[in-house]
């Protein structure tokens, strides 16, 4: 079994990407979720040519989607607070920064995507960082942001259900800002934001032991356990949790994905 303890990890950020695992568990998230995020970029009409910005990078495959579609005449930036797991990207329309959205100016009125995903949800200004986003829109540019709404994970009555309400406990008692339900705001704010032609997506994404998603929940409840102050009780449950997903069976829900998507005018 890992150690729950990491003398080393000293996170600035609650699921930061210097974690020594951090890499495995974006990998995991990535490949759950970007067929849904193709599926929206697809509705937003990506052309060869365009100038795309991603925030919140992660892993990077989003980066690749778009470096793909956009083409040698087009150009992405992708920025993170820790961009070094895009550090084996190397297409040649691509340019990555270490940047931190809250406190640093992004380019204005530079790009035909501005995109994000599972990103506001875990920052405190995403009522700030709205409007940047909005700004670095060139006239016509689309904003695309794709977030997790977990109020349907804690619905059920199951292991998983009663995992999430001892992970979050700490993190949600320090007021660090994080909004598990916030997306499903997202499809009013855009109007009001200056946006036009708003539309709006929902996929439920479910899960069972043994796969993709049961694997990026094991990892995520470690990096939380290596960083969080939990109880002995809170500890004990998350690591029932964690054996329950290596079975392969049961039924288990995990969040909506909901995306929305509006033009600069």
């Amino acid at each position: 079994m890992t150690s729950t303890t990491d003398p080393e990890y000293t996170p600035t950020y609650t699921l930061d990407n210097a974690w020594r695992a951090a890499r495995e568990r974006l990998t995991l998230l990535e490949a759950a979720c970007d067929p849904i995020t193709e599926q929206h970029l697809d509705k937003v009409g990506i052309r060869p040519g365009w100038r795309c910005l991603e925030v919140g990078a992660g892993a990077g495959s989003v980066v690749r989607m778009l470096c793909d579609r956009v083409g040698a005449e087009g150009r992405v930036l992708a920025v993170d607070l820790e961009p070094a797991l895009l550090a084996d990207l190397s297409a040649p329309n691509l340019e990555v920064r270490r940047l931190d959205v809250v406190a640093d100016e992004l380019p204005e009125a530079a790009f035909d995507l501005v995109h994000t995903r599972a990103v506001l949800m875990h920052i405190p200004q995403r009522d700030d960082v709205l409007p940047k986003l909005v700004r670095a829109l060139r006239p016509g540019g689309t904003l695309l942001l794709e977030e997790v709404d977990m109020r349907c994970a804690f619905e059920p009555d199951d292991i998983f259900r009663r995992s999430l309400d001892a992970m979050y406990r700490p993190i949600l008692e320090a007021n660090a800002g994080m909004d598990l339900f916030w997306a499903g705001t997202l499809p009013d704010l855009l109007g009001p934001a200056g946006l036009v032609d708003v539309q709006s997506t929902r996929n439920r994404m479910t899960f069972t032991g043994g796969s993709v998603l049961a694997e990026f929940f094991r990892v995520t409840w470690l990096q939380y356990l290596e960083s969080q102050p939990y109880t002995d009780a809170e500890r004990a449950i998350l690591e029932e949790c964690r054996a329950a997903l290596l079975e392969p069976g049961g039924s288990y829900t995990a969040w909506d994905v909901v995306a929305a998507w509006a033009r600069r005018p």
